[in-house]
């Protein structure tokens, strides 16, 4: 079987790519030097292939075999079979026929440089390749690689440093080591995912910065999956950045439909570098007609049909948030009814362009912040203008912290021409509680997406989540938005704020748990029948206790761990979703063949499992269907793969592998790498210890201050004791010397005498200095042992992994695709499992915090506080009266 790259492999290989620069330049600054490498690769890669077919063309279709002509022919940069021509100075290497040398406009003779064989001055030496690619190629590269967006010689830093030519060295002889050829690749658009991963992964790093470029995918998904844009849509951004929204809309439309050649997507971008960076994604994911253009939107919107505003199917935007913008010179104010101040109030002024830039029937999606929903003056004119024309059909509020480099909530404004006249109300959602928290950025999960998403689609009025507000008094006369004076604070029409939190005064002060506390988490209890009455007794009428089992807070986690009625909820689960997974493994052993789309699959899948889920008492169905999509997004590449190359043993984890032929390597490798954890957790946690609390006797090992200062003593000792060797030699040398000639001059006794004193007490202070040695070198045995173990652990690891990946490519050249399949399905299944479990587990800890909750409240009541308060006051009257102090 070939050997494909999986989207695992190549995500790991650009991953490593980016530790060659890393430790340079920040990830904004290095961005664009690891895409533009990764692009370089891939089109010459194909170039190749493309070649190589052209080639076969010439000679064997057309008859051509004189070789400069097929050469000429091959050079010919029009020529249908390329999709990009690669001239000679951005070749990665010599191909037939190029030459070695070339001749200059000095008419000297000069060394062709092919890429790969780059040695020095290599920056010079991409700019001027980057260049030549986008001449040969400029209705598809025209200004991407201008050196404003791409210059391998730019300065950064303080110190205005360089990326030196040995780290482009490297980095080109990391991008040797792979060939991204089509047929080299997993699924068709691989090379798509692989950017989008190293998108991801720059904005993770760059932080702030990253708001520039990128919009979290999960924003992303919920635009696309509101507005579901049609087969033939027309779509547009107008901030279009790094170009998510309109690839993700491409991706929509081709699972759902199968193909996407229909669609026509749209962009416009300010930033030069930015506006490169989307080029390059739509060229990654083979798009090649979208219509990407670089300028300033508002000042000057430059898609245009017959010197009018262009107008689209579908709009969807994140644009800055709060930006300044400026009237002077701009084009096209017909867009604006309404002039919004220019410092810091951009935001309607690009909600209005999108608004202008809607056909009759358009509908769009716009990520805004906060404020623009409630300020007043020119703002709260044009939400109500949006209102009474109908157009306002939805105002949908997420959590804060959700976007790179601000912590604001934000909210998603949809506006719908299509039937605008008959619209009387507006669908509030008010959703900024419901997501995963994060260290630095929160995140939306799927069943948050499939939960506003659905509430939208059918305009569901869910209590404490959304509501249908009138737009004015004839038509609802309480609730509209005219008695609100067009505000549109969410909180006004969907309070989603928690109820306070019941304190019970009697419970306090004698004790006991209100019983109807504790009713209140009935819905959680009818989960796991039988659990409430192994947490709690009566007391008294309306009261409850903890049951005997439960002395300490520490016992109810303890009684939950070991609950089998939470064991047995969860079988039940595993046991659905078994039975499930027997009734759709047809279709899922079939995928290869089947003409079921990936979009249809998703949905059939989605719908019969949520059936299964929801007639258990655990999950509801948003959490079913969420626990779903958390699910096909984990598998989804695994599926696109097997759906274009069937049941290739490339989607089988390398430890899988390594588990099936080669066990005990994995075990080696697991042992050696938990007993360095192990190790260096030692060393760790004792060079946190404070200078008070380390001690030689107590630990096994030393902290790094006190064993350098004790390897100092025994080097001071060694350094002392050479000495005194020296000294030691030399008067034996002396003595011998002495001893020699005594027979003939007797009267070197005494001084052989006062020699031989002299060189025992150097030898005794030898002896004294290889004890005191010794002893030293003795105290820390134990600590140099460990430290030997955990190098030679580290070794044996680094070992393992480097003829890991040959064993594992060896082996997986055994596989046959049928024992493939069977791996893979199987690891899906256990995804499956574990993913609604994670689900199930953190329904599990909810009711464990809300329980402990109850303990921390009414275990200790205040008359208890008091009578331990009088015993300790007796306690401490008792030694005071022994101490003399009545």
């Amino acid at each position: 079987m070939a050997s494909k790259i999986s989207l695992s492999r190549l995500e790991t290989f650009l991953f490593e790519a980016c530790d060659i620069l890393r430790g340079n330049m920040d990830a904004s600054e290095y961005k664009e030097y690891i895409i533009s490498m990764l692009f370089l690769k891939r089109v010459n890669d194909q170039f190749e292939v493309h070649r190589d077919k052209r080639r076969k063309t010439l000679t064997e279709v057309r008859g051509v075999s004189e070789p400069e002509m097929v050469y000429k022919e091959l050079e010919r940069q029009n020529a249908p079979e390329y999709d990009f021509f690669v001239p000679l100075a951005a070749r990665w290497k010599r191909l037939d026929g190029d030459p070695e040398f070339y001749i200059d406009d000095e008419g000297k003779q000069q060394t062709c440089n092919y890429i790969k064989d780059l040695q020095e001055e290599i920056g010079d030496h991409l700019n001027k390749a980057f260049a030549a690619l986008q001449e040969a190629n400029l209705d598809k590269l025209d200004g991407v690689f201008n050196q404003d967006n791409v210059n391998f010689n730019k300065t950064f830093g303080k110190n205005n440093k360089q990326i030196s030519d040995e780290d482009l060295r490297e980095l080109i002889k990391k991008f040797n080591k792979i060939s991204l050829r089509d047929d080299n690749l997993e699924f068709p658009d691989l090379m798509g995912a692989a950017y989008e991963y190293l998108i991801k992964h720059f904005a993770d790093s760059a932080g702030k910065k990253a708001g520039e470029f990128y919009t979290p995918n999960e924003i992303v998904k919920l635009l696309v999956n509101i507005l579901e844009p049609g087969k033939d849509a027309e779509i547009y951004d107008p901030t279009v950045g790094s170009g998510g929204m309109l690839i993700e809309c491409k991706n929509y439309v081709e699972n759902r439909y199968g193909t996407a050649k229909n669609i026509s997507l749209y962009g416009q971008e300010k930033s030069g570098t930015v506006w490169g960076l989307c080029k390059m994604n739509m060229l990654f994911h083979n798009i090649y007609d979208s219509k990407i253009l670089n300028g300033d939107t508002l000042l000057n919107p430059l898609h245009q049909n017959n010197n009018e505003l262009r107008t689209f199917d579908i709009i969807l935007a994140n644009p800055p948030f709060s930006q300044d913008y400026s009237t002077t010179s701009m084009k096209f104010k017909e867009r604006f009814s309404f002039w919004m101040p220019t410092k810091d109030k951009a935001d309607f002024m690009f909600v209005q362009h999108m608004v202008a830039s809607l056909n009759n029937a358009g509908r769009m999606a716009v990520v805004m912040p906060h404020g623009v929903l409630y300020r007043g003056g020119e703002e709260k004119k044009f939400r109500e203008w949006l209102v009474n024309r109908g157009y306002l059909e939805a105002v949908i509020g997420l959590p804060s912290a959700l976007f790179y480099g601000t912590g604001i909530g934000a909210c998603v404004l949809v506006i719908n021409k299509a039937n605008a006249h008959k619209r009387d109300h507006v669908l509030f959602i008010n959703a900024d509680r419901e997501f995963k928290e994060g260290k630095n950025q929160n995140k939306l999960r799927p069943e948050d997406l499939e939960k506003i998403a659905f509430t939208y689609r059918h305009k569901k009025e869910t209590l404490k989540y959304s509501k249908l507000v009138a737009k004015s008094k004839p038509i609802d006369e309480h609730n509209n938005l005219e008695n609100e004076d067009f505000n549109f604070n969410i909180r006004r029409f969907v309070d989603n704020a928690p109820p306070p939190e019941p304190q019970d005064v009697h419970a306090h002060l004698q004790g006991g748990i209100p019983e109807n506390e504790v009713k209140v988490l009935n819905d959680y209890f009818n989960c796991y029948a039988g659990l409430e009455t192994k947490l709690f007794e009566p007391l008294k009428p309306n009261y409850l206790k903890f049951s005997e089992s439960i002395a300490h807070k520490e016992d109810i986690k303890k009684l939950f761990d070991e609950s089998e009625e939470i064991k047995t909820a969860f079988a039940r689960y595993n046991q659905a979703i078994g039975e499930w997974w027997q009734q759709q493994l047809p279709l899922l052993e079939q995928l290869p063949e089947q003409k079921t789309s990936i979009f249809d699959l998703y949905h059939t899948f989605s719908a019969t499992l949520t059936e299964k889920l929801v007639a258990l008492p655990i999950l509801d169905e948003f959490k079913s269907r969420g626990s779903f999509a958390a699910y096909w997004n984990s598998v989804t590449n695994d599926i696109k793969s097997v759906d274009a190359s069937g049941w290739n043993a490339e989607l089988i984890p390398d430890d899988e592998i390594l588990q099936s032929q080669f066990p005990e390597v994995l075990k080696e490798l697991r042992d050696n790498e938990a007993r360095r954890d192990e190790l260096q957790a030692m060393f760790d946690e004792v060079n946190e210890l404070e200078d008070d609390v380390w001690n030689e006797e107590d630990y096994g090992v030393w902290r790094s201050k006190e064993l350098k200062e004790h390897k100092d003593g025994i080097k001071a000792l060694k350094g002392e004791r050479k000495e005194a060797d020296k000294e030691y030699k030399n008067l034996q040398k002396r003595l011998k010397a002495n001893e020699k000639a005594w027979n003939a001059q007797p009267e070197l006794a005494d001084e052989i005498a006062t020699l031989k004193a002299e060189a025992a007490k150097y030898l005794a202070e030898v002896e004294r200095y290889d004890a005191v040695i010794e002893y030293d070198e003795d105290r820390m045995a134990k600590h140099t042992e460990l430290e030997e173990e955990l190098k030679t652990c580290k070794k044996k690891i680094k070992e393992i992994k480097d003829r890991k990946q040959a064993l594992v490519d060896k082996a997986r050249l055994l596989i046959t695709p049928e024992q493939a399949k069977d791996l893979i399905l199987k690891r899906w299944l256990r995804t499956l499992q574990q993913t609604v479990n994670d689900y199930l587990q953190a329904h599990q800890r909810q009711l464990l915090q809300a329980v402990e909750n109850v303990w921390e409240k009414y275990t200790v009541p205040l008359h208890s506080i008091l009578k331990e308060r009088e015993e300790q006051t007796e306690i401490l009257n008792t030694f005071l009266i022994e101490l003399g102090y009545e």
